[in-house]
């Protein structure tokens, strides 16, 4: 028994016709793989088409991440230097500041000397003009008292008459 297919037994019959047949076959797959490559090499442009278009988004994001840095550490920079004037503009105001109260202490200083030393030169005559003051006060006292004993001692001897005229 012969359990053939009609498809090959023809072959067998008709070498030519397998020859056809196998090249339209052939020629098939061809176009098939063609039509296969084709669309694949569409699949891969397209796949390139997205992956270009990702990375043009990727680049021009890392230029918009290194334009942010950039300007914020211009900012950065630009406050740090702020901040260094304006201290280095309080450090010479306070250093204005701390001039003129060293030269006001200074001045306070010798006021201060100046007014011990005419304290001390107070405390030294003063003792010597109060005890010679304190003298020609009861010096005086003295003569006003003999003054007065003498007037008491004339007083009396005065007439009412001589008052009256």
């Amino acid at each position: 028994m012969n359990t053939s297919s009609p498809s090959e037994s023809n072959s067998e019959s008709n070498p030519e016709k397998t020859k056809t047949w196998n090249q339209e076959l052939s020629l098939e797959m061809l176009q098939e793989q063609h039509l296969n490559l084709k669309l694949s090499v569409e699949e891969l442009y397209r796949r390139v088409d997205r992956l270009r278009g990702l990375l043009q988004t990727l680049v021009a994001g890392l230029a918009i991440a290194v334009l942010l840095a950039i300007g914020i550490s211009g900012w950065f920079a630009y406050r740090l230097l702020v901040q260094e004037q304006i201290m280095r503009r309080d450090t010479e105001q306070a250093t204005a500041t701390n001039a003129k109260i060293l030269e006001q202490i200074e001045q306070i200083d010798a006021q201060l000397q100046r007014q011990k030393d005419q304290l001390q030169t107070l405390r030294e005559e003063v003792p010597d003009e109060f005890k010679t003051l304190t003298d020609t006060v009861q010096a005086n006292q003295r003569q006003l008292q003999i003054l007065r004993d003498r007037i008491k001692q004339i007083e009396p001897k005065a007439s009412p008459a001589d008052l009256t005229d």
